[in-house]
């Protein structure tokens, strides 16, 4: 059962990778129907600078845990490197549980912030005046599938130390 539900969570961490290509290719395209419409016909669409800083605040966001999940974060590997299996193991180890707190802590206070900005109906002061809670909720969502992934590397550091992986 276990497997399975880690399979599921690793299948919505490709899904959220997946969007946050697509939101970098849609950037691109709007930023270059931005230039094509000032250039050619001397008007510019005020709306798209907007979307286009939020969707550069949530791609980063969604393509996070996938990157946990694929080992690709910065890393000081030439000091990492140096260290005996058995310290960078145990760095390795604690840099995940140090993760794992934090994201948790973000999920959570995320999930409050979220909350409260849909109870009180609080929009952004733009053009668009989107729900803030719509721009917000990226954020504790993103953390939850970190903290879910972090966890799943500490589950595999206790596997491993007892010899079961």
């Amino acid at each position: 059962m276990l497997k399975v539900i880690s399979r599921f969570f690793d299948h919505v961490i490709d899904i959220m990778a997946f969007f946050a290509r697509l939101i970098i290719a849609f950037i691109a395209l709007l930023i270059v129907i931005d230039i094509i419409t000032i250039n050619f016909f001397n008007y510019s669409y005020p709306w798209i600078l907007e979307v286009t800083e939020y969707l550069l605040a949530a791609f980063p966001l969604l393509g996070a845990a996938y990157l946990l999940k694929q080992d690709g974060h910065i890393k000081l590997d030439l000091f990492l490197n140096k260290l005996r299996e058995r310290k960078r193991f145990f760095l390795e180890t604690i840099n995940s549980c140090i993760g794992l707190i934090i994201s948790l802590i973000i999920t959570v206070s995320g999930f409050f912030t979220t909350w409260g900005l849909y109870e009180r109906g609080v929009r952004t002061e733009s053009i668009l005046e989107v729900p803030r809670f719509l721009l917000i909720v990226i954020i504790p969502i993103s953390f939850m599938f970190l903290s879910i992934q972090f966890s799943k590397k500490l589950l595999h550091v206790f596997k491993k130390i007892r010899g079961t992986s």
